[in-house]
């Protein structure tokens, strides 16, 4: 931090020997910034703050009332009021003594045989050499902060060379607000005051300090921008002293510096993207690759392919008329990031593709449905109206299996729709025989395969007609076993049977033929499915 000149410094050189101090004491910490020699009676009008005036009162008539005088000097923050007697005045005025006390500001009387020239020189000289520094220090704290970039020693190393600069603790903070990094004053969030605007380089907060005993320190958000939009916050807390001028040189250099790596990460993170978005495509495809060149590149990401996978296919089904699918998908990925760790996912084709770490046995199953069932959950509390589903195909021994289990998937997945399952999850084992229907014929040629003793059944819709189809599905699921179909629907056993009797009488169907009720068993499949499309 570069030295600032004080009064009481000023008064120890050599054009001040013979200068004595008549009041002012408490104001001998003033900071000397410039010197000024104003005769002129608007001289109020020129003072800066941190300035020293220097006079001997040669327009002292009309300067009057002094106290006033005094009083808009001292409000402009004069640092001190040098007076030289033995020309126009032979000792300072009363009145001027008098109100430099009431407002805590240094008079100094120095004889006339010093020179003006002399005393403006000598501070002049100094305060060239204070600036002098403050461009040394400024160089070699840029230089610090390029060279921490240039090195890519990343935000937490910029962070702590920056606290050591300031003295003050700092943090860092993204764009949604969430504390990345920091120290001291770091667990209260941040809040932008109410009428904050956006292009605001910075505001500032006052906080109760947790870490700090509950100390009310003031807190200095500096918005860290990439381009045009802001994508980082720096704050700096005054817990160690009030920020001083010359430390904005370190802040504006550090938010340079992290400005720099963050669009380096992003850069890092748009390359491995592209890399990982290739590297799935091969995978997918049946790369001509070998499979150790496919190994090594993985390796790079830091994904082992010598474990098995399976391949997961997530889809949204949304209402008509929906146009909102690549967004949608872009948040689902958020969301998927934040649910499986170090997830080997991409959006491709309308979906996203998900390679999922498999053992043996069925354990990875349930994790798999673990990780879904949170992944559905967080979906669901979002505003969109989009249904989550997903398919995942057989476990992939190899690389050379990986386009299979991801043909099994989508097809886990589309057929899981079409064939109305009940659950949001299909494993490619569970399709059965809907996975032959779906890829026999269209929807509108199946209609021709139900038999049409089954088609006299559901013609009528009525509640009566609906109970005998439900005990016609519950019957064959129960491998005609009528008690085991009462207990299934729930219903004393002599309703089962007579209802298989009306299911026998008005509808055609021998429930002894075993080869008609194959027939009508996939007929009633074909028409869960049609029933789907119609909806």
């Amino acid at each position: 931090m570069a030295h600032q000149l004080k009064i009481s410094e000023l008064l120890q050189f050599a054009p001040f020997k013979q200068a004595r101090l008549i009041c002012g004491e408490e104001g001998l910490s003033n900071p000397v910034r410039g010197v000024n020699v104003i005769e002129a009676p608007d001289v109020t009008d020129w003072v800066q703050p941190g300035d020293v005036l220097l006079t001997n009162f040669y327009s002292l008539d009309r300067l009057r009332p002094l106290d006033a005088f005094i009083e808009k000097v001292a409000a402009r923050k004069l640092s001190a009021l040098i007076v030289k007697t033995g020309l126009f005045v032979q000792e300072v005025p009363e009145e001027i003594v008098e109100a430099a006390r009431r407002h805590r500001l240094p008079v100094i009387e120095i004889p006339r045989s010093v020179l003006y020239r002399t005393i403006v020189l000598c501070i002049s000289e100094h305060l060239l050499s204070e600036r002098l520094g403050v461009l040394e220090r400024f160089k070699e704290i840029s230089d610090h902060f390029l060279s921490a970039s240039l090195a890519n020693q990343g935000a937490f190393r910029i962070l702590k060379s920056l606290e050591t600069f300031i003295g003050n603790p700092v943090g860092l903070y993204d764009e949604k607000l969430q504390c990345l990094a920091g120290t001291t004053g770091s667990s209260v969030s941040l809040v932008p005051p109410e009428g904050h605007h956006e292009d605001a380089p910075y505001y500032v907060q006052t906080i109760v300090t947790p870490e700090a005993d509950d100390r009310i320190c003031n807190r200095y958000v500096f918005s860290v921008r990439v381009g045009d939009e802001v994508r980082l916050y720096l704050t700096v807390l005054e817990l160690h002293g009030a920020l001083e001028d010359v430390q904005s040189i370190a802040i504006e250099s550090a938010i340079n510096a992290l400005a720099l790596d963050f669009l380096r990460q992003q850069a890092v993170i748009e390359v491995e993207k592209q890399f990982r978005f290739d590297l799935i495509g091969d995978l997918l495809g049946g790369s001509a690759l070998p499979s150790s060149e496919l190994h090594r590149r993985a390796g790079l990401i830091q994904w082992d392919l010598r474990r098995k996978h399976a391949v997961a296919v997530l889809g949204l089904k949304a209402p008509p008329k929906s146009s909102d699918e690549g967004k949608n998908l872009e948040r689902l990925s958020q969301l998927l990031t934040g649910v499986i760790d170090n997830a080997h996912a991409q959006i491709r084709g309308g979906h996203i593709v998900l390679f999922w770490p498999a053992g043996e046995g069925r354990e990875w199953r349930t994790q798999f449905q673990r990780r879904f069932a949170e992944l559905s959950a967080l979906w669901s509390r979002t505003e969109e109206r989009a249904t989550l589903r997903a398919g995942i195909g057989e476990v992939a021994a190899d690389v050379e299996g990986l386009p299979r289990s991801y043909s099994q998937a989508l097809d886990a997945l589309n057929i899981g729709i079409r064939a109305r399952f009940e659950k949001n999850l299909v494993f490619f084992h569970e399709l059965g025989i809907y996975r032959m229907l779906c890829r026999l014929a269209p929807q509108h040629e199946l209609r021709e395969m139900v038999p049409p003793a089954l088609q006299r059944l559901v013609a009528v819709r009525t509640r009566a007609r609906a109970d005998l189809v439900e005990t016609l599905e519950a019957y064959i699921a129960c491998n005609g076993n009528a008690l085991e179909t009462s207990r299934r629907l729930d219903v004393h056993p002599k309703t089962v049977l007579y209802r298989l009797d009306k299911i026998r009488s008005e509808a055609g169907i021998d429930l002894d033929d075993a080869e008609e009720m194959l027939m009508v068993q996939i007929g009633l499949k074909i028409l869960k499915m049609e029933d789907v499309a119609a909806a």
